[in-house]
């Protein structure tokens, strides 16, 4: 049995799915069975590297394949979905009982590449099945985040890393303690989350040229000098404004909210601008000409904390820099043209499906057809780039990308969610559902556009 498609027939929904099934095919052929579970060998993304994201984790690894495959078991109701989840869960289960100890991350309690995030999907597991070994782990995980949490060298809150305060770290551990408590009922650790995150409170810098920034990463991380400047979403201000914006949701602590006064003061003073579209370097000042486009360091992620400040302050000026953000995603030609900074990336961290997944947010938000066209564009460019290969008469798929972002020219074929073809799935599974008038996303804890349409 073959998929053939005519070069002239138009995509339809079912493609989408056709394609979303498809790629948990090519994901099984990286399986890896061991008496305690099982899990996906990272060798497509890795290969090459002295060090790389943990087997368990939500960007690259387990965690985020089984945050996929749940999805793809709820549209198809396929039960060997949800077996591989449980199966893959046994050995996460596993490594925390016997190796806690992970590959490469920001930091050991984060959400991309840490326990936060193995807990928030253990999680959404749990909710499924109602096991609850399940929720003994996440209960496990967040009482070891709190014991290992230290006070803030200014009395004031608690870290976890001190390189690291942006999403990819302690930003992103504030965000699941709070999801968690809410989940589970549980005033304390949402307590705790509000007390930590004190932290940020007197950690915003006068930018020069106008406003107020967060230094959300080590600059040594990407080899650059102590001025350094993130201005964007998982590693920067952005980011660490968001949090900032959720810890007041839940405590109506204002101080929380001023802590955010000055951030879009500087992002008006950064943006490069063009009518009524805009865009923010990926740097300062190192790298101010080049402008990603996904969600790592482009308005793909930027744009959600502008669209959470707007919810919270009904301020129309926030909402205008969230449309503009995605205007200049627009006006530089994307999905179709790739610029600098949107290399051949179509996974979710920098690339097209990550679009996918903003377009079709703005869309759930206010209804408006074009954003919803917009996201069309961007499942054609991602079915256009699928490379398709049959074992056993099934298809899979699979997309060779530049996941490096910072060199282009170095391919792979990575499987995980924000690096690889789980993370475009997940888009395109939300694409057929949109399409068949059923829209519904399990979001991730930085993503504040809503869950139905």
């Amino acid at each position: 049995m073959s998929y053939e498609k005519s070069i002239f027939e138009k995509t339809k929904k079912e493609d989408y799915l056709r394609e979303a099934i498809a790629i948990a095919a090519f994901i099984e052929t990286r399986r890896v069975t061991t008496s305690n579970g099982i899990y996906w060998s990272l060798e497509d993304a890795s290969k090459g590297k002295d060090i790389y994201y943990d087997e368990i984790c939500l960007y690259a690894g387990s965690s985020g394949i089984i945050h996929y495959l749940l999805q793809l078991w709820k549209v198809t109701s396929d039960k060997k979905y949800l077996e591989a989840c449980k199966e893959a869960a046994s050995y996460i289960l596993y490594r925390w009982k016997n190796n806690q100890e992970l590959g490469k991350n920001f930091s050991k309690w984060a959400f991309s590449t840490g326990y936060s995030g193995v807990g928030y999907v253990i999680l959404e597991l749990y909710n499924v099945t109602k096991d609850i070994n399940y929720m003994n782990l996440v209960v496990e995980i967040i009482e070891k985040i709190i014991k290992e949490a230290k006070p803030a060298v200014n009395g004031n809150g608690f870290y976890w890393s001190t390189a690291y305060k942006g999403i990819v770290g302690d930003s992103g551990t504030l965000l699941f303690l709070l999801y968690a408590a809410d989940k589970l009922n549980q005033s304390k650790w949402k307590e705790f989350a509000i007390i930590a995150g004190k932290s940020f409170l007197s950690e915003s810098k006068k930018y020069d040229k106008g406003g107020r920034y967060y230094i959300g990463i080590d600059p040594a991380y990407f080899g650059f000098t102590e001025d350094y400047i993130d201005p964007n979403f998982p590693m920067g201000t952005a980011g660490i404004g968001y949090t900032l914006l959720r810890l007041y949701e839940e405590s109506g602590d204002k101080s929380f909210l001023q802590a955010v006064e000055g951030l879009q003061e500087f992002y008006e003073a950064i943006a490069l601008e063009d009518g009524d579209g805009a865009l923010m370097p990926y740097s300062l000042p190192n790298v101010r000409n080049l402008f990603y486009l996904g969600y790592c360091h482009g308005p793909v992620g930027t744009a959600r904390f502008f669209y959470k400040l707007y919810k919270i302050t009904n301020d129309p000026k926030s909402i205008q820099w969230h449309d503009k953000l995605i205007n200049g995603i627009i006006k530089t030609g994307a999905p179709e043209k790739h610029s600098p900074g949107y290399w051949y990336t179509h996974n979710q961290c920098c690339g097209t499906s990550g679009m996918t997944n903003l377009f079709l947010g703005v869309w759930a938000e206010n209804g408006e057809k074009k954003y919803l066209e917009y996201a069309i564009r961007t499942g054609e460019q991602l079915l256009g780039y699928a490379y398709h290969s049959y074992e056993n008469n099934e298809l899979q798929t699979k997309w060779y990308q530049a996941i490096d972002r910072v060199s282009p020219d170095r391919v792979s074929t990575a499987i995980g969610l924000y690096n690889g073809a789980a993370g475009i799935g997940w888009a395109l599974l939300q694409l057929y559902l949109a399409e068949e008038g059923k829209f519904q996303v399990a979001r991730a804890l930085d993503d504040p556009y809503p869950l139905y349409r």
